[in-house]
């Protein structure tokens, strides 16, 4: 399989980048490039029809000349022979068209029902623009999209919304509709996207997989999971409003997910899924889940369910160039990675930062991906859409000091080598992280520099330390809760894991601004209540967190 690279900026790649690849009993696994279709007049639309494109629309992975559009036909809509249209205006009113096209029905019925367009060589750059679908009648949504400066262009401002760990089962979805009214280019989603589980908190939003377990176990538990977390209307606001870059954490399959390099065979945690002691249970679970993750997200990857190994199966590790402002580096950190010590999370000893990298994250392709182009960029900025903490993280709980495995800290000499790439180059490293269910501001630090700043958004409902150990809702609460993570942790400015919502990340060439929002995830309502938690500001060239709000 040839290596993923950066995204292709001067010219129209072969299928959006996306590997053509048979699947058994159905068509080719690719985001369709909309040059392959024949173009279609304008014709009268029909109604919005939450019936027929029941989990609304997306569009994701941009590059200059265009962005992957995404949207599912419902299986009692279709009808054979029946084909899908897509138009594209630089208005909402869908007046001042681009382009129409003509998806041939045969397309439609693959894949869960769910289709990609790459519109690639279609689009100006640094614009945005504006989509529909249409199908025997009726409409989808009217989405946005938005496509990558020029390479050359000097942009003013880049900004992210950040997103992660959305539970479905454990609360309301109101963060994404104050994100779909957020004033940013792009949504950075950093993982679970959907988890593994059934059941719920919530009687509104328990979920019952096919498979009748509490986990799951197939390609139908992993398809039912994201059709039912795309059900929902905030998220399908915000998923309209803005184009998504996103990567994938542990859930979207199996919670604590590792790869063992000496079996070829990957498992789950000690105690996270019932057959994990089944290899090729586990090897078929896998698959199935990186199948439904592909089918059911806006992204060009290389993906090729037909290789030999899962490891060659896809590649999520991309870049994204914005002009001369900002690199985004966006990383796979479950895939390839080694489990650590004993299968525990805590308290493991691993990866020492003076050895060798025996324990990795990233695997040695995509180590040597990220590393030499981290180390080459010359943007104002390096953003990392990195999945777990990179900073330094020390508790102490009762004489016993933590560590903790699931993160950065358990691959210190793989971090190591990251760090000292990013300080080859002249441009300021920005780690947006999500994963820990917590607002979080800091340094990331060596033994004798600092190396960059981290900026960690709150999760959107998945459990924080405050439902976790039942803390009370109360300011002087949050404030010994951070005072003591401080004690240990002195390069973190800003903890806060009472709250959920999201957050946003602002470039400009003189410094980013991050700010995290608390959002209330109990009440399934656009008017849920969101408050600044924090903001900070870093000037450009220098590592200086300045509080602002």
């Amino acid at each position: 399989m040839p290596q993923t690279d950066d995204v292709d900026y001067g010219r129209r790649t072969v299928l959006a980048a996306v590997l053509a690849a048979t699947l058994p009993g159905s068509a080719a696994a690719r985001a369709h490039d909309v040059s392959s279709f024949p173009r279609a007049m304008m014709t009268a639309a029909g109604p919005p029809s939450s019936a027929v494109f029941p989990q609304g629309v997306a569009s994701g992975d941009p590059t200059p000349t265009g962005a992957v559009l995404w949207t599912r036909v419902s299986p009692d809509a279709h009808r054979e022979g029946v084909p899908l249209r897509l138009t594209v205006a630089r208005d909402a009113a869908l007046s001042n068209t681009v382009g129409s096209w003509r998806i041939p029905a045969d397309r439609v019925a693959d894949h869960d029902y769910t289709v990609k367009a790459a519109l690639d060589g279609e689009l100006a750059p640094g614009r945005r623009y504006y989509y529909r679908f249409a199908y025997d009648g009726a409409t989808s949504p009217v989405g946005r999209c938005r496509t990558l400066p020029a390479p050359d262009a000097s942009p003013n401002r880049v900004a992210f919304a950040l997103a992660t760990c959305q539970d479905y089962r454990n609360g309301y979805y109101g963060a994404y509709h104050h994100v779909a009214n957020e004033d940013v280019d792009f949504v950075v989603h950093l993982g679970d996207f959907i988890y593994e589980h059934g059941g719920g908190q919530f009687d509104d939003r328990s979920l019952s997989l096919p498979s009748g377990e509490n986990v799951a176990m197939d390609l139908d538990d992993f398809r039912y999971l994201h059709r039912t977390y795309r059900t929902d209307r905030f998220l399908q606001e915000a998923l309209a409003a803005h184009s998504i870059i996103q990567t994938w954490d542990d859930h979207e399959i199996v919670n604590n997910r590792y790869w063992d390099y000496e079996a070829g065979r990957p498992y789950a945690g000690r105690g996270d899924h019932p057959r994990n002691d089944d290899p090729e249970f586990m090897t078929q679970l896998f698959a199935d889940g990186i199948r439904a993750w592909w089918e059911y997200t806006p992204t060009r990857v290389t993906y090729d369910p037909d290789a030999d190994s899962l490891l060659d199966q896809i590649d999520l590790w991309r870049r994204y160039r914005f002009g001369d402002l900002v690199d985004l580096f966006v990383t796979d950190e479950r895939l390839y990675r080694t489990a650590p010590a004993d299968g525990a999370q805590f308290g493991a000893r691993i990866g020492e930062s003076d050895g060798e990298i025996t324990e990795t994250m990233l695997g040695e392709r995509q180590r040597r991906w990220f590393t030499d182009r981290l180390a080459g960029s010359d943007a104002t900025w390096s953003a990392w859409a990195n999945e777990v903490l990179a900073m330094e993280f020390d508790l102490d709980l009762g004489g016993v000091e933590l560590l903790n495995a699931d993160a950065w800290d358990a691959f210190a000499a793989e971090r190591d080598r990251i760090l000292r790439a990013a300080a080859e180059s002249d441009s300021s490293l920005v780690a947006l992280t999500g994963d820990m269910h917590t607002a979080l501001a800091g340094y990331i630090e060596g033994r004798d520099r600092r190396y960059g700043v981290e900026f960690m958004t709150p999760a959107i409902t998945s459990q924080n330390l405050r439902e976790l150990l039942g803390l009370p809702n109360d300011p002087e609460v949050r404030r010994l809760v951070e005072r003591y993570v401080q004690e240990y942790n002195p390069h973190v400015r800003f903890f806060d894991s009472h709250d959920w919502g999201y957050a946003t990340v602002e470039f400009t060439p003189d410094a980013c601004t991050y700010s995290a929002y608390g959002v209330d995830k109990r009440t399934n309502s656009a008017n849920a209540n969101r408050r600044l938690l924090a903001r900070f500001r870093c000037p450009a060239g220098e590592y200086s967190l300045q509080r602002r709000g």
